[in-house]
């Protein structure tokens, strides 16, 4: 499991998308839990999704603090595919309640939805910043604890940690759009992997169907790879989307890697995909001396591709695994 984090100014807005008011994104939506919020019924004792008056309930009590402009908190906790069949009712509203109080999201409002899609089974949470006694909840280092309630909660329920895009197996996706994702993804890294300069990696992913382009920012620079998919229609994505290794800034450091040491990239013998993403990750870490190794210009040794697939071959990747997804979270504050 592991979560996104958005930052809005709107409590409607917000409420529209998780619940699907307007039935534009056809999701199976189902309300899990609410408090503090007026959330109508109908005969049956249903719940009615009416985004506006739940939003007014969470504008009033934001009101409490008006020199708060951003009240609203949309949080996204996501797991692979793997763990569809696992995911009842029950366990998501276990989850999410966990996940809540190890953030110290607590005496305030909120509403907890899943969207049932096999690709991406998913719960939401709106809440607001604002607690029942006016106080805004505390904010400090989220991204670094929520990280860590992330792992610690799929460890303890036995979920799986998502891979990279590009480990995952297109055939176990199913909506088109994800389809392209996910195969892009690893036809980059399988490019990047092999590339010995952007140059290069531009020209053979070109060769794929994939064109590469930066996008500048202002100073950033940002990279997009647009693809054609077999529907006809043209599909765009962002690096970061990717991977979090494929975002320009680091493709180029793995670049600055690759040439001082070029002799680890010219393998002996095919590696499989999890090799690649941990070596192109495992080029992004700070390089340390380590007690057992010379200081020999204060650098350690890589494993090679090679190294990495006899591991990986033996078993003894578990370390693998949980240390190249450790880079994946994207919690991201927008």
């Amino acid at each position: 499991m592991y979560a996104f984090i958005h930052q809005g100014s709107g409590f409607t807005g917000a409420l529209n998308y998780i619940l699907d008011t307007d039935g534009h994104n056809n999701k199976t939506v189902r309300m899990l839990a609410s408090e503090g919020v007026d959330v109508p019924l109908d005969k049956d004792g249903d719940p009615v999704f009416d985004a506006g008056s739940i939003a007014q309930s969470f504008r009033l009590q934001a009101a409490l603090r008006p020199g708060i402009s951003n009240p609203v908190r949309h949080l996204i906790l996501s797991c692979p595919p793997e763990d569809r069949e696992k995911l009842t009712p029950h366990l998501w509203l276990a989850l999410t309640r966990e996940y809540m109080d190890r953030m110290n999201i607590t005496n305030t409002q909120f509403v907890v939805t899943t969207h049932e899609e096999k690709d991406n089974p998913h719960a939401h949470i709106v809440y607001n910043r604002i607690d029942n006694d006016g106080q805004p909840l505390d904010e400090r280092f989220f991204f670094r604890r929520s990280n860590k309630a992330c792992r610690d909660i799929t460890k303890e329920h036995g979920l799986t940690w998502g891979k990279n895009k590009a480990e995952s197996l297109a055939q176990d996706i199913h909506r088109p759009e994800d389809k392209v994702l996910y195969q892009t993804a690893r036809i980059v890294t399988e490019e990047l992997y092999r590339a010995t300069d952007i140059g290069d990696l531009r020209l053979s992913l070109m060769a794929r169907g994939i064109v590469m382009r930066e996008i500048r920012h202002g100073e950033r620079t940002g990279v997009v790879f647009m693809v054609k998919g077999r529907n006809g229609k043209q599909y765009s994505f962002s690096g970061r989307r990717l991977g979090r290794y494929l975002t320009y800034p680091n493709i180029q450091k793995i670049f600055q890697q690759k040439s001082g040491e070029k002799q680890h990239f010219t393998p002996l013998r095919p590696v499989s995909m999890p090799v690649m993403v941990h070596h192109l990750i495992d080029m992004l870490k700070p390089i340390e001396k380590t007690p057992s190794q010379p200081a020999v210009s204060g650098k350690r040794h890589r494993k090679t591709p090679e190294e990495l697939q006899e591991e990986f071959d033996a078993g003894r990747a578990g370390s693998m695994q949980a240390d190249l997804t450790d880079r994946r979270f994207e919690s991201r504050l927008h």
